[in-house]
């Protein structure tokens, strides 16, 4: 009986022993759960951080733009602002634009010439021009809200120059007690490059810059010409002032401002 008793108790013990033998070994079974929360892993060099790039507020195809210059003048006023200019353009593609351009300007010049005796003569110039161009322009992939261009323009430009003098035989130098009235028109033909850039601020407004290096061609016309003399007797002329070709370049002061539809 004691000899059975000695049995079960080594038989219990060993069993025991084998028990915590098997909790002690690691669970590499294939259905072993996650723990509820992982902590993670931040070393893992595929893992970088990024920042989302701005929205992408440039043209697209078959958008309109509409543009014109916010121009800072100063000339007979202490300072002025002008509205001359307008653009518009048709984006056929993202990257590529038809344009029109047309420019519209008047301006009153007041021309002092030294005389003698205390008296000094008087030239008012008066121009009026009228310009209209075709083109079309290239743009660059740029940034979603940069986008920059090169292109190619043609313009031809209409000016009629008025004179209005006292004390003046021919506007250049004084001549007591005469005046001089005069007009003619001038014709101009541009062909030239252009570059710009628009920067946009949101989907629907921009400002830039352009400038354009070219050709240019102008006939002068016939000027038209009276002169009065001190005894009220008037002399009607007319004189041919030829024509002149140059290459330049052209730059419109001021900010670029438009509208996308």
């Amino acid at each position: 009986m004691k000899k059975l008793i000695l049995a079960i108790l080594i038989l219990s013990q060993f069993t025991l022993i084998n028990a915590q033998k098997d909790n002690s070994k690691p669970n590499n079974s294939p259905t072993s759960t996650s723990p509820a929360n992982p902590v993670p892993n931040n070393s893992n060099p595929n893992i970088t951080n990024t920042i989302a790039p701005p929205p992408y507020l440039k043209q697209k195809k078959d958008e309109i733009t509409v543009e014109g210059i916010l121009q800072l003048q100063i000339m007979d006023k202490p300072l002025g602002i002008m509205f001359d200019e307008l653009k518009v353009r048709y984006f056929k593609t993202e990257k590529r634009a038809y344009r029109a351009r047309g420019i519209v300007s008047m301006s009153n010049n007041n021309i002092t010439i030294n005389g003698t005796n205390g008296k000094n003569a008087s030239v008012i110039e008066a121009i009026q021009n009228l310009n209209l161009g075709l083109g079309f322009e290239d743009h660059f992939k740029g940034k979603n809200n940069i986008s920059p261009y090169w292109g190619v323009e043609v313009l031809v430009g209409f000016s009629v120059v008025k004179l209005d003098g006292t004390n003046t035989e021919e506007g250049k130098t004084f001549k007591e007690n005469y005046k001089l009235t005069s007009e003619n028109t001038e014709v101009s033909f541009y062909l030239g490059g252009i570059a710009g850039l628009d920067y946009y601020l949101s989907s629907s407004f921009y400002i830039g810059t352009e400038i354009r290096y070219g050709y240019q061609s102008t006939n002068l016309g016939n000027v038209s010409r009276t002169v009065t003399d001190p005894q009220g007797n008037s002399l009607n002329s007319g004189t041919s002032l030829g024509s002149n070709t140059k290459l330049e370049m052209n730059y419109t002061p001021g900010v670029r401002f438009g509208f996308k539809f």
